[in-house]
């Protein structure tokens, strides 16, 4: 095996960088340092490497592998994150207008901050909980089997209902309270005349 022992590699004439028409290879545990710029006009595979600065794709980077981040992967400037893959991310903090596909799988704990807006139908299948004020605009319920409240139900306008009505606390409102098309009884002595009665 030869070896060659040289300060600086040029082309023939001096004019230009060599060509290795047959490739180069740097062995095990070496390093190829490049101070000035790497073009690459083919395909790049990389194996186990680990890239500890900057590194910028300028014309777009097509990764068919995993990738990993062990620290922040941001992107700023009005870029695009576009997967069609799947995401797994233990904390995805999102500060711009963020558009999402069908969303599939398991989210652990989903909170929202600030104001967030669905602009189609939003189904619970569990538990829903609203620790602060429920606002609800021209907004029917239907198919609703049964509705209880433990405390107190107010109302700025009018209660109508074509059933029952059960609280467990006050029921107020502004306007009349009606059940299947009647007054609601409010005191004790008309409920009990409504039970013998049938008002």
């Amino acid at each position: 095996m030869s070896e060659l022992r040289v300060d600086n590699i040029v082309s023939q004439d001096g004019s230009a960088a060599p060509i290795y028409t047959k490739g180069l290879n740097i062995g095990a545990g070496q390093t190829l340092t490049n101070a000035g710029d790497y073009t690459v006009s083919g395909t790049t595979t990389l194996s186990n490497t680990v890239v500890s600065g900057v590194a910028t794709f300028s014309q777009g980077a097509a990764i068919t592998g995993d990738v990993t981040a062990t620290g922040s992967l941001n992107v700023t400037g009005g870029g695009n994150f576009n997967t069609t893959g799947i995401i797994t991310a233990g904390t995805l903090d999102v500060s711009g207008a963020t558009s999402f596909g069908d969303i599939t799988g398991t989210i652990g704990t989903l909170v929202v901050t600030n104001d967030g807006t669905v602009g189609g139908a939003l189904t619970v299948t569990g538990n829903l909980t609203v620790n602060g004020t429920t606002t609800t605009i021209d907004t029917a319920v239907t198919s609703v089997d049964s509705l209880a409240v433990d405390g107190n139900i107010t109302a700025g306008g009018t209660v109508a209902a074509t059933g029952d009505v059960t609280a467990g606390g006050t029921v107020a409102a502004t306007g009349d309270v009606t059940t299947g098309g009647k007054p609601l009884a409010t005191t004790g002595k008309a409920i009990a005349m409504a039970m013998v009665f049938g008002g």
